[in-house]
């Protein structure tokens, strides 16, 4: 399908990316005239984040050719809402999606202590970015939370899920052999 096809063209032009390969196409501009920009674009999307943020929607697209394991529990740095849209089927063994029921308030309590935003702090201040305490068993062990909290979403090519990423989420383990391919649709 296109999709899939998009990201085996786009994996020679990919950055480096610690859990395989990595494509960050930018604005969804860039998409014009394919069924991505149509997608992306569509009223279903745009409309469901501009009601969930209350403010005009941002769009980007990442494309990621995953084979390394991509298993630590998180919750984002920068809040956005992701389509996340599997291109290869994905099960416990090829980095199914795990996420903590419930868990986006606390994310969001936890995201807030010393927030960044997209506008200000993101492209003025890469450092502030990279040094922005995430990982729940690491950063917040006190918490007690663990892998083994999140449930696994598992699904064909083609399943998608939307999530708001102040959720607890981890890629998932990947063994020697097995791959993920994603795209992600951030709104923000």
């Amino acid at each position: 399908n296109y999709f899939t096809s998009a990201i085996d063209v786009k994996s020679n032009e990919s950055s480096d990316y610690k859990f395989g390969k990595s494509y960050n196409t930018g604005d969804v501009h860039n998409w014009i005239g394919t069924p991505i920009w149509e997608f992306a674009t569509s009223n279903f999307m745009t409309g469901f984040v501009h009601h969930y943020f209350n403010r005009p929607v941002i769009t980007d697209v990442f494309l990621t050719h995953e084979y390394k394991n991509n298993g630590f529990l998180h919750f984002d740095r920068l809040r956005c809402v992701k389509f996340f849209i599997y291109l290869t089927d994905c099960d416990e063994e090829s980095g199914a999606f795990h996420f903590v029921p419930n868990s986006h308030k606390h994310g969001k309590q936890l995201r807030e202590q010393g927030s960044l935003s997209y506008e200000e702090d993101f492209d003025e201040n890469r450092q502030a970015y990279e040094t922005k305490k995430n990982r729940l068993v690491e950063d917040f062990p006190e918490l007690g939370y663990k892998n083994s909290d999140a449930i696994p979403i598992i699904g064909k090519a083609g399943t998608m899920f939307v999530f708001d990423t102040d959720l607890f989420h981890f890629g998932g383990k990947i063994q020697e052999g097995k791959e993920r391919k994603v795209m992600r649709i951030h709104l923000k």
